[in-house]
């Protein structure tokens, strides 16, 4: 019994002693009307202890679902805390998060783990004045040596589309276990005809203590805090913006230095794979020996508006090595980036990055150039991006944004070597209903060659997603 039903319990018990005392001394009406009155508030306070007992089953549903919705949702906006490089997709219009109407989906197995299935189903329709290399996942534009002549390009995809499982272990005294697997159609990129089944998130993560956390299997680099808000699934890929998806082993501390500000610092070694230059058989980074090691501290706190500003600084450093001719040797991967997200206004965002290195093409920097094999060198290059968001309303919102990537011409080889990419778009997003998103986007696209002419592409896109 409750603390309320024992004090329910003695009052009553009181109150009837002191009935039978009040009959004994002569005054029985009286004395009826109290113990009917005391009858009636100890059946208030067992309705009051009902009422708890309702209010906190609700309470530890709500927490249930909670729960449940924060397995979901941590990789794609850092959890709340931004712990996690995959908040990355909040940031993405084509990567949203999964949805609340996504719990109602969730199961749990008779061992106790809760599944919760999300995903989507996306279409784009891309029209380009000249040919790009991926098509409806644009990084830049063709030399006209090498795009067959053809002048434009229409391309209608579905590979896109998404799905993913999110799981919850037992609760443990000690240990907070999720995991996530995740993947879409992207399996061949660099044919638009292909279906082919592509693994994008696969990892377990633990977390403990005092904002402890390691993530083991493949996430987005730990570098990467959040993405453009775009529509083109390359998200300005070769054109300012680094990322990626790997297998990698990563520790995470949240450190709490305030109501509404964290320090947030990661730490992983992560497979650079991707790469074959030499064609020898053998992933360049894998033929290292060496894992990448990858760094960033990351500033969260409340400025301008109740959303979170984000200051990161991350750096990373790995090796790779060739074993044919003409270049046999090990070529370093560095990486320096600065990134920011500011909202300067309830309605309004500014955000974006800015970076430099060598060996980059694993994370499409350098325009997807890496290492120069006939001079035996690696490719440095720098850029960034910029964008602005604002949302109207709950239903529209719009994004204008800029990415460069500038790789160093004396590193370059090859006449079709390309020395400069850049690309200017805008985004306008509708949500007809909570869960179906219609938008367009427009961007020109400009790619510059060491020796060709430059190619410039107006790219127009139209998609539509329906998210679960």
């Amino acid at each position: 019994m409750s603390r309320i039903g024992w004090v329910a319990a003695l009052a009553v018990g009181f109150a009837r002693l002191a009935v039978r005392a009040g009959a004994a001394e002569g005054a029985p009406s009286d004395l009826t009307r109290l113990e009917a009155l005391i009858e009636r508030q100890g059946r208030a306070l067992s309705a009051q202890e009902a009422r708890v007992a309702d209010l906190e089953r609700q309470n530890r549903d709500l927490q249930a679902r909670l729960d449940a919705l924060m397995a979901r949702g941590a990789p794609h906006v850092p959890g709340g805390l931004a712990t996690n490089a995959a908040a990355v997709q909040t940031a993405h219009a084509a990567s949203p998060a999964p949805t609340a109407a996504a719990s109602l989906l969730a199961f749990t197995k008779p061992n106790g783990f809760s599944v919760v299935p999300y995903g989507y189903f996306k279409f784009d329709a891309v029209h380009d004045s000249a040919r790009t290399a991926f098509g409806d996942a644009a990084a830049y534009v063709l030399p006209h040596s090498l795009s067959g002549g053809g002048e434009e390009d229409l391309s209608f995809s579905a590979r896109e589309s998404r799905l993913g499982f999110a799981v919850t272990a037992p609760a443990h005294p000690r240990l907070r276990v999720t995991g996530r697997l995740e993947g879409d159609f992207y399996g061949d990129l660099a044919n638009q005809d292909s279906y082919q089944f592509r693994l994008r998130l696969a990892y377990l993560d633990a977390a403990w203590g005092e904002g402890w956390s390691l993530r083991l299997g493949q996430d987005w680099d730990a570098f990467t805090s959040f993405h453009p808000k775009m529509l083109d699934a390359g998200i300005l890929a070769g054109t300012g913006h680094l990322w990626g998806r790997r297998p990698q082993a990563r520790l995470t501390k949240v450190t709490p230095l305030g109501d509404a500000t964290r320090l947030v610092l990661k730490v992983a070694v992560e497979n650079g794979y991707k790469n074959d230059v030499d064609n020898d058989g053998q992933q360049d980074s894998n033929a290292s020996g060496l894992p990448q090691a990858v760094a960033q501290i990351a500033l969260e706190t409340r400025l301008l508006t109740r959303r979170d500003t984000l200051l990161s600084l991350a750096g990373l450093y790995g090796e790779e090595r060739t074993r044919r001719e003409p270049s046999a040797d090990s070529y370093p991967v560095e990486l320096v980036q600065l990134a920011a997200r500011l909202p300067l206004a309830n309605p309004f965002t500014l955000q974006g990055t800015l970076w430099a290195g060598q060996n980059l093409d694993a994370y499409y920097g350098g325009v997807l150039q890496g290492i120069n094999l006939a001079d035996g060198r690696a490719v440095s290059a720098c850029g960034g991006w910029v964008e602005g968001v604002y949302d109207f309303s709950d239903r529209w919102s719009a994004a204008l944004g800029y990415g460069i990537d500038n790789p160093s011409d004396g590193d370059l080889a090859l006449a079709t070597s390309r020395t400069l990419n850049e690309r200017i778009y805008a985004s306008l997003f509708y949500l007809v209903t909570a869960n179906l998103m219609i938008g367009g986007e427009y961007a020109l696209l400009r790619t510059e060659f060491k020796e060709e002419e430059r190619v410039t592409d107006n790219r127009i896109q139209f998609s539509g997603q329906l998210s679960f």
